[in-house]
């Protein structure tokens, strides 16, 4: 888990902008394929920890059984157990980057995991900030009208 800046942890972030400006100073570009977790505070503020996941599965939509959840999709999972991290840390929000080499377009992948999780933070009723791709020129925010 990473630790954030303490400069940037301190910026009220109450526009996307604003987030999508710390997370092109945070991440920059991409240098492989992961998902990074992340949480707003309630004071609006990126909070802790800055969790990057790799080798996540290939299809949100996998059915897997989890001994504490059932029958569920990759999605669902992921979603659950970030949502249980946010408790856990006293976060308000998740925000979610997707991180894969390859151009700043929208590609199959990224709207099939954005939708998704979207989703299942609805079912949920886990609050979602935001969702990014992190590719190799720099970060770029997904907009629901990117994946639904």
């Amino acid at each position: 888990m990473t630790k954030t800046n303490n400069s940037l942890k301190d910026r009220v972030l109450d526009h996307d902008d604003k987030l999508l400006d710390v997370l092109r100073v945070l991440l920059q570009c991409a240098n492989q394929r992961q998902m990074w977790l992340m949480f707003m505070d309630d004071r609006g503020c990126l909070g802790d920890p800055l969790m990057p996941m790799n080798d996540y599965p290939d299809d949100p939509n996998d059915v897997v059984e989890i001994d504490d959840l059932g029958s569920v999709t990759e999605a669902h999972v992921l979603m659950h157990r970030g949502g249980m991290l946010r408790e856990l840390t006293g976060n308000v929000s998740v925000v979610l980057a997707w991180e894969r080499l390859g151009p700043d377009t929208v590609m199959k992948s990224d709207r099939e995991w954005a939708r998704a999780m979207a989703e299942a933070a609805q079912l949920l009723d886990i609050p979602l900030r935001a969702q990014f791709i992190v590719h190799s020129q720099g970060v770029r925010q997904l907009h629901p009208d990117d994946y639904l």
